[in-house]
């Protein structure tokens, strides 16, 4: 960290200044504007998911994007490029020059002309830059999962419910027409009981670039890399740009590995459908997973499988392998039949589950059709929840950090106490399911 660095994160972390626009002058919170013509949006965070996420607000003609902001220079620079390439299009002359480059999130949101902030950062900087930007007024579009440990999602929760901030989570399968049918005929009964339930996620690590199976002397960051805001909370360790952009998540320092990367994803789509998406599981039961083959920079489990157990006694079962002879996805099995469903579609049992007509007054997933981007902008006017909202994504990530600690302990088992969110007599699992923060980083109460 040069000195020019040190000095503006020491500036701007120092006393209130961790979070300006928190307050007004007089202590209270700042009014939340009600957008008409436009919604002004900024972008957090500019790498692969970021500059998905940017493509889908450039696409909406409800959305204006005034600002984008990371700390690697290149990511920042090829977002603004985008951007302006994107509004060129629609101008005469071809060329568009409104788009601001920030390095600090925190000079983002201070702006009083912005309405809402898309979070893409990697996961153990989802909790800070939500709640700065929902306590400076802003409404917010964050990546899943919701964070990687419980209390730092808790705190993003209370911090929605207590700002009125609308909050959507980005497991966009539940904008998506296939898996809204599946939770639609589970819930309106056509399935008759449901007897079991399995969702099979993927295994491995998916490492990008060269394989790390051996140690090597640390690199140096590029100059256009912040490493050391990069790392922010996290415990600082070397340079590695392999452990960076897309590697993070196979660290436990950064993310989860594949169960937290895809918990808001097919996991989130069994507990929607059993209506079990309000509460966190009350144990982790029958869990093992492998974490080879070895690497000094990552640390997640790769091959695993567990049953997460619910208060009234509805276990559902998690395996990276194939179950039933299916792969990637989710399986209903109930007395009337069976419904399965991917990203490649939606299979059922047979034709009467699949002409079936969900009823007027049954229940509907939200509206059809409507892309996960379009429905957080149309809750930002309406001041309504949207389809994945931050307290749902608090539970379902819940079980992916039970199932963590209960792998990392080399534990079968754990149990959960949903109104402490402690784990019982195993106080080594227990404190896995928090993380400290490096100074001067502090989790807002």
């Amino acid at each position: 960290m040069n000195r020019r660095s040190f000095l503006r994160m020491m500036a701007l972390t120092s006393g209130s200044a961790m979070f300006p626009s928190l307050l007004r002058a007089d202590g209270s919170l700042p009014v939340r504007k009600s957008p008409n013509d436009r919604i002004t949006v900024g972008l957090i965070g500019c790498g692969g998911m970021g500059k998905g996420n940017l493509s889908e607000a450039l696409g909406s003609p409800n959305a204006q994007l005034i600002g984008v902001c990371d700390v690697n220079d290149v990511h920042a620079q090829e977002a603004k490029a985008q951007v302006e390439q994107s509004y060129a299009a629609y101008k005469a002359s071809g060329t568009y020059k409104g788009c601001d480059v920030y390095h600090d999130f925190r000079e983002l949101l201070a702006r009083p002309d912005l309405d809402a902030v898309i979070i893409a950062t990697p996961d153990h900087w989802h909790a800070l830059t939500m709640i700065a930007a929902v306590n400076s007024g802003k409404d917010v579009f964050v990546q899943k999962p919701a964070a990687p440990s419980i209390p730092e999602s808790r705190a993003m929760v209370e911090a929605a419910r207590r700002t009125g901030a609308v909050v959507q989570v980005g497991g966009q399968q539940r904008s998506m027409g296939e898996f809204q049918r599946a939770v639609e005929l589970v819930r309106n009964g056509f399935l008759g009981k449901i007897n079991e339930v399995y969702v099979v996620l993927p295994k491995g690590r998916l490492e990008r670039g060269a394989p790390y199976a051996t140690p090597m002397p640390p690199q140096t960051p590029p100059a256009s890399f912040d490493y050391n805001f990069w790392l922010g909370p996290a415990p600082f360790v070397p340079y590695y740009e392999a452990r960076c952009d897309w590697n993070w998540r196979w660290s436990y320092d950064y993310g989860g590995g594949q169960v937290t990367d895809w918990v808001s994803h097919h996991y989130d789509i069994a507990i929607w459908a059993l209506g079990l998406n309000t509460e966190a599981p009350v144990g982790i039961i029958n869990a093992s997973a492998e974490f080879g083959p070895p690497s000094p920079l990552f640390n997640t489990a790769t091959d695993y499988k567990f049953q997460a157990l619910y208060a009234n006694g509805r276990i559902i079962n998690v395996d990276t392998k194939s179950l039933q002879n299916y792969d990637l996805g989710i399986r209903f099995e109930g007395e009337n039949g069976w419904v399965e469903c991917n990203r490649g579609g939606i299979t059922h049992s047979d034709d009467n589950l699949k002409n079936a007509i969900i009823p007027a007054d049954g229940f509907h997933c939200g509206i059809q059709n409507q892309g996960h981007m379009d429905n957080f902008l149309s809750c930002i006017r309406t001041r309504s929840t949207p389809i994945h909202p931050m307290w749902d994504a608090h539970h379902a990530a819940s079980m992916a950090h039970l199932a963590n600690a209960a792998f990392r302990s080399g534990l079968s088992q754990v149990k959960y106490d949903r109104e402490t969110e402690q784990i019982i007599g195993e106080p080594d699992a227990n404190a896995l399911l928090r993380r400290s923060y490096r100074s001067p980083w502090v989790l807002p109460a």
